[in-house]
């Protein structure tokens, strides 16, 4: 009987701990999930998100140099990567090889010789470039005499090739260092506009120079044109030519050279977007403009330079 009771104990005690055993591994299992859990999250929340990184080259004249800049940061490069860096998810390093008085040719000179431009190009994401506006001024000043009559316009077809020809060996050289970037390419403007609007066909040579850039551009691969022509030659009288005519006393017909230098060296820009320092380059709001524009034109094409991972 004593045997019987002892042997009933022990089982009664190895059932007791087997159950209490399973219990106890239950609890260790019930709590250990979660904490594990919470560990794979907080794991996930410390893991940061790699930004794409976007390299942005910009080459050409005073534009991209700048001039006219109040706060004397470079103008739209600045700007653009402030703007695709507040509103991409991506984080922009820029190069500016801008010089101011550069012409088509300059620019290809400078680029061939200099083997920091070369490497950088190499490396962009994305190009940049305004070309085209000194090589019209040079045209210009050359036959000033011819300005206001009809014969400006035989000697510029012969001006216009040369110019395509230039503008082709700049565009084929800056691809044969980077065959993928887009290139987005900044059109020409008439910054005398606001000040001689009687004075048509000065209109007239711009609008076409800027139509020989964009047939050019459009034998290269990914090279995107960006129109500013009107806004920054018109400013806030874009749409209201015939108000400003009336209001427009200057005549390049009849206004002499003392007058000429005289409204040239005003202190006071008649163009919101120019510069009043030389009634030529844009100021900030002028180079806001050209941000703005020239976003809008990279948003267009932004399969070209911006991952899905970058891209809100």
């Amino acid at each position: 009987m004593c045997v019987k009771v002892i042997k009933k104990t022990l089982i009664f005690w190895s059932v007791l701990l087997v159950l209490t055993g399973l219990v106890y591994a239950g609890l260790i299992f019930l709590t250990a999930a979660p904490h594990t859990e919470n560990q794979q999250t907080s794991s996930s929340a410390q893991k940061v998100v790699k930004k794409q990184q976007l390299k942005l080259v910009a080459v050409g004249d005073s534009l991209t140099q700048g001039v006219g800049d109040p706060t004397a940061t470079g103008g739209y490069v600045s700007l653009i990567k402030q703007k695709l860096q507040a509103k991409q998810n991506i984080q922009v390093s820029t190069q500016n090889f801008g010089k101011a008085g550069d012409r088509s040719d300059q620019i290809l000179a400078r680029l061939e010789q200099q083997k920091k431009m070369q490497q950088q190009l190499r490396r962009a994401d994305v190009i940049v470039m305004t070309v085209g506006g000194n090589d019209l001024m040079q045209v210009l000043q050359r036959n000033f005499s011819l300005l206001t009559s009809d014969q400006l316009a035989s000697a510029l077809p012969s001006a216009e090739k040369t110019y395509t020809q230039k503008i082709s060996q700049l565009l084929t050289k800056i691809r044969s260092y980077n065959q993928q970037a887009p290139i987005f390419l900044f059109s020409v403007y008439n910054p005398f506009y606001v000040y001689f609007p009687t004075l048509t066909k000065l209109q007239q040579y711009t609008t076409e120079w800027n139509k020989v850039t964009v047939a050019t551009a459009a034998q290269q691969s990914r090279v995107y044109p960006i129109n500013i022509e009107k806004k920054l030659s018109e400013g806030q009288y874009l749409g209201k030519t015939q108000q400003l005519k009336k209001t427009t006393l200057t005549d390049l017909n009849t206004v002499n050279t003392a007058r000429l230098d005289k409204i040239l060296q005003n202190q006071k820009e008649k163009n919101n977007y120019l510069s009043a320092a030389d009634h030529f380059h844009p100021n900030l709001r002028g180079y806001m403009y050209m941000t703005d524009q020239l976003y809008t034109t990279m948003l267009k094409h932004k399969a070209t330079w911006l991952n899905k991972e970058g891209a809100k």
